[in-house]
């Protein structure tokens, strides 16, 4: 530990958020959040009137170019005998969770730490403030906000540019000096508006706020619970810690997260797993799912009193479906015309299917008959049991949404860290759960729909 007679300023404000306050630097073999590591981590930790320094060189298990060697001093031979992330991360750790991480473009180093983590199998997240959005904010008038800019702007002193404490101690010169320049009321009231993600608010329970910041902001489903342990709601998340954050900072909340005390999250290889597992633990907790933020359509094939099946438009409800959907539609117009054009591919009578215009007359002949393309032997017997027949054969083939040709196809979700993978069967917008339904909601058409465009290789159709 160290006094703060450096950054009295600094400190003072930073005791103003209610956490313990992380500067960081990171250096790195690259900026891919995915295919790069850490090379160096240095941090200078806020808390309680005290600072804690600590800097460490971390073996990247990839070897280092020579223009980032360049950059940043920092070599192959100078990380030889480095530990590797994970054999520090139990040690780093203590002193970035539950704490707001400060950082010159936030995102990267933020992003790189959760990564880290995740490799070494930990959980990380929580508020981060990017001072380059800060710098941004109080000197509007300046054209250049990143660190070489600023040092030269301020005139700060440093020695080994590029390297991480070296960084650190930069930037809390800087965040000294600004507030010599503004007052800590408009700092505070800037750096707050700046917050991704954002804090939670210091109402909430000391349990549930603790719960919180132990997610990680990558996929996941959560169930909400009250104070007796009851479930309240179901959700998925993408990025949990971001959403979740998200979700207390807004002025109305919704009535789960106005009662809820207690957070059970289970991680997902991803969006569309967390979605699969969102529907069968709501199945568990038997609470049904919320109604559709924007409407959908299928089509749904039922008998009438003389056995024909006869073809209905009708909303696809969020749920649970004991069949698969016959198509999805964005709009009941779209439906319509699509089964137009489905039924004459396919040979089938409109008359038969009931989707005639309401303006035809009910004792007209039926369209075909009048072209002639129809002898009328449709309604007879075997024609009855033909339609019904092709209807169970091509319903499938209905169009689901704007995806083209892709009706019925399985669909492989990979981490993309860790490498594990999960394959759904999808068919008309919804996805197969264990017992043999399918479920839906209005989430699920923007989520497969990006699964498809993202990568082919892992869409398979279903012959």
């Amino acid at each position: 530990m160290a006094d703060i007679s450096h950054w009295p300023a600094l400190a003072a404000v930073f005791s103003r958020f209610g956490l313990p306050v992380a500067v960081v630097d990171l250096e790195s073999t690259g900026g891919n959040f995915y295919q790069d590591r850490i090379t160096e981590i240095a941090l200078i930790r806020f808390e309680n009137g005290k600072i804690r320094r600590y800097e460490q060189l971390v073996n990247p298990q990839q070897p280092i170019s020579e223009f980032i060697e360049n950059l940043t001093g920092i070599s192959n031979e100078t990380v030889a005998h480095a530990p590797a992330f994970a054999d520090i991360a139990a040690d780093l750790l203590p002193l970035l969770q539950h704490s707001l991480v400060v950082a010159h473009n936030s995102r990267f180093d933020h992003t790189f730490l959760r990564h880290e983590f995740a490799r070494a199998g930990i959980d990380f997240a929580g508020p981060a403030l990017c001072t380059v959005q800060l710098s941004r904010r109080l000197y509007p008038q300046e054209y250049k906000h990143n660190l070489d800019s600023i040092i030269e702007r301020f005139d700060i002193p440093v020695a080994n540019r590029h390297r991480a404490m070296t960084d650190v101690v930069a930037l809390c010169d800087f965040l000294e000096r600004s507030l010599q320049e503004h007052s800590p009321d408009e700092w505070l009231r800037q750096s707050q508006s700046l917050l991704r993600p954002a804090m939670l608010p210091s109402t909430l329970p000391p349990d549930l706020q603790g719960q919180i910041y132990a997610l990680p902001d990558s996929a996941g489903t959560a169930v909400w619970l009250d104070a007796h342990g009851r479930a309240l709601s179901v959700e998925a998340y993408e990025h949990a810690y971001s959403e979740i954050s998200a979700a207390f900072s807004r002025k109305k909340l919704p009535p789960y997260l106005q009662a809820a005390a207690q957070i059970r999250f289970m991680p997902a290889i991803g969006t569309l797993h967390a979605l699969w597992l969102k529907a069968q633990v709501a199945m568990e907790h038997r609470l049904m799912p919320s109604e559709n933020g924007k409407y959908f359509f299928t089509v749904q094939f039922t008998p009438s009193a003389q056995g024909v099946l006869q073809a209905k438009i009708v909303p696809l409800n969020n749920g649970w479906h004991e069949r698969k959907p016959n198509g999805l539609f964005l709009h009941k117009k779209a439906a319509k015309r699509a089964l137009a054009d489905w039924a004459q591919t396919h040979g089938l009578c409109p008359a038969l299917l009931d989707i005639l215009p309401t303006t035809y007359a009910a004792n007209q002949p039926c369209p075909l008959q009048a072209l002639g393309s129809c002898d009328g032997n449709c309604r007879s017997s075997s024609g009855i049991e033909r339609h019904n027949r092709l209807i169970e054969q091509y319903a499938p083939q209905l169009p689901v949404a704007d995806w083209g040709k892709l009706h019925e196809f399985d669909v492989t979700e990979r981490h993309p860290l860790n490498g594990k993978s999960i394959t759904f069967r999808c068919s008309g917008g919804a996805i197969a759960l264990p017992d043999g339904r399918w479920y839906f909601d209005d989430t699920l058409h923007a989520t497969l729909k990006a699964a498809v465009k993202k990568n082919k290789a892992d869409i398979q159709p279903v012959k």
